[in-house]
Order: C-alpha cells, then sequence, then structure tokens
C-alpha cells in the first residue's frame, strides 16, 4: 500500500495519471476546497472520504456563545438541519461535485477529538489544575453540559470502516463519536480519578466566573450513531475508559515547556480560563458567602 500526503492546491500537479482506492480530505474548510481535489481525482478514487465536524449542525455552538435560536435534537440524527459556516459551504460543494461527475464521496461528521496528539486537548483544563496540586476545579452552572467527543483512534477506525463499505459510504454524511456522551463533570472527575487523585466540583454561578469550561456547550451536543453502526458496521475499537487513560496519561507526562508548545491551540482558544488567580479568589469568595 502506497499513501500520498499532498497539498490540495498541488493535487492536480503531483497526482498526475495515479488512481487511488481512496482519498482522505481533512481541511475542507470553504467552498473552494473540494474543488481542487476534484479536479485531480474525478474518475481516478474509489472513494474520497472528507472530514466534516459536529459544528455544522444547526444549534451546535462552541463553549462561551450565546444559546441559538436553533434547537437541537437529543441525539442529532445526519437529517439534522446544519448552519451557514465553513464545513457546510465545504459538504455543499462536495455533493455537488459528486451529483455533476462520477465521483465517490463520503462525508465524516466527527465529535470533538481528544487523544495523545490531538492539540486542542480540552483535558488539559483538569488535567493542568491537577499538575498544580490543586484540589478544586469551577465548572460554571453546573456542569451538566455535554460535548459528544472521539477518540482520535476512534475516528481512524471510522475511516477504515468507510473504506471497507465504500458503496454503502457513497453519498451519505456519518456522525462519528464515542459510545459515550458524559457531562462535563462525569468527565471531570473521571479525569481526576484516572489520575489516581480526588478532584471537588465547585458549581459556581456564571456570574461569579464568567469563564466558560472547554465543554460548556449553550445546548447538549450528542450525536446519532445509528447510521454508522447500520451502514459501515462500525464498532468502537477502544472504550472511552481507555481512551481517556491514554489521554490523562500522555497530558500528565507533558514537560511545562512542551505542554505549552504542543498545546498551542488549546492556550489560544482556553487560556483564559487559565487565570487561576482570580480563580482563587471567585473561590474565596464563594466560600465566604453568607449562607
Amino acid at each position: 500500500m502506497a499513501v500520498l500526503s499532498v497539498e490540495r492546491q498541488e493535487a492536480a500537479r503531483v497526482v498526475g495519471d495515479r488512481l487511488f482506492d481512496a482519498v482522505v480530505d481533512g481541511g475542507a474548510r470553504s467552498p473552494l476546497d473540494p474543488v481542487y481535489l476534484h479536479q485531480a481525482l474525478v474518475g481516478r478514487v474509489g472513494l474520497l472520504i472528507q472530514l466534516s465536524s459536529w459544528r455544522v449542525y444547526a444549534g451546535a455552538e462552541e463553549p462561551g456563545r450565546a444559546l441559538p435560536a436553533q434547537p437541537l435534537p437529543t441525539p442529532v440524527p445526519e437529517e439534522a438541519p446544519v448552519q451557514p459556516g465553513p464545513f457546510q459551504q465545504a459538504e455543499e460543494s462536495l455533493w455537488r461535485l459528486r451529483s455533476a461527475s462520477r465521483y465517490p464521496a463520503t462525508v465524516l461528521r466527527l465529535g470533538a477529538l481528544y487523544g495523545p496528539g490531538i492539540r486542542l486537548a480540552r483535558e488539559w483544563y483538569v488535567v493542568d489544575r491537577l499538575r498544580r496540586g490543586r484540589n478544586e476545579l469551577v465548572l460554571a452552572d453546573g456542569g451538566g453540559q455535554i460535548l459528544h467527543r472521539l477518540y482520535v483512534d476512534n475516528a481512524v477506525h471510522a475511516v477504515i470502516s468507510a473504506l471497507d463499505h465504500p458503496h454503502q459510504a457513497d453519498g451519505g454524511a456519518f456522525n462519528v463519536a464515542d459510545s459515550d456522551a458524559p457531562t462535563a463533570a462525569r468527565l471531570v472527575l473521571g479525569i481526576a480519578a484516572t489520575a489516581g487523585r480526588r478532584l471537588q466540583i465547585v458549581h459556581l454561578p456564571s456570574e461569579w466566573w464568567p469563564c466558560p469550561h472547554p465543554w460548556a456547550c449553550p445546548q447538549p451536543v450528542v450525536l446519532d450513531l445509528y447510521r454508522l453502526r447500520a451502514r459501515l458496521g462500525y464498532q468502537e475499537p477502544i472504550a472511552p475508559v481507555r481512551a481517556l487513560e491514554a489521554t490523562v496519561r500522555w497530558l500528565m507526562e507533558l514537560a511545562d515547556d512542551e505542554a505549552f508548545l504542543t498545546l498551542a491551540p488549546y492556550w489560544e482558544r482556553f487560556g483564559a480560563c487559565h487565570d487561576l488567580v482570580a480563580e482563587e479568589r471567585a473561590l474565596a469568595r464563594w466560600h465566604a458567602r453568607p449562607l
């Protein structure tokens, strides 16, 4: 088996006359992105797999956003409405290209990725505090929020499942996520237990601690996995508890300077939540409040 990695703008030149069993596009974020690959691959690929995201669904918003007008069903099926944005534009472009030519294609809508090597490591919100010896952690408004996650190795297995069932995959979109969708509070406690630590969750109201934690979506995001299992025969190879163990072990073993560089996307998105001095002040005020 030969594997070729190319930039999409260079695809036509690099691909040449080669034929491919499959191509995985992990970075389509605009209407033009699928076009580059189509120009290079039409008639030359057995199946194109475009990786999309849970963010494509209308009402599925990142932590810290206002409650959207569009209610999100639980669980979210692939037929649910999508919202304007980079993932929706890339998907629609792919479907237009598929309809216009002989171009087998499928879309995998991934949950929030985690695991060793994933640089937007939301679990760092907990692990960083554990490494600093803290025994309390703030979860604004109760920690009941849910953001359906996906272990990176299981994401790879979903790609393999699509490759093993190309005819069933062709023309379809498939949600991909873990078999378990824990609340933020249950996940936090699981991370602490995996690290061999006890952690007390303090449920501060948002006016006391306005910084949203990394799973604080305004609506629960739970993806429906029936189609993935029924049509592609997907079976989760790594259980969520084992996946969490590998993730926490990786994060606990990172050196301090390495953690800052490796997890740069995390710090860019959630760094404001690591003002531990401000957090300690909020906790002190909360514990000193009149009961």
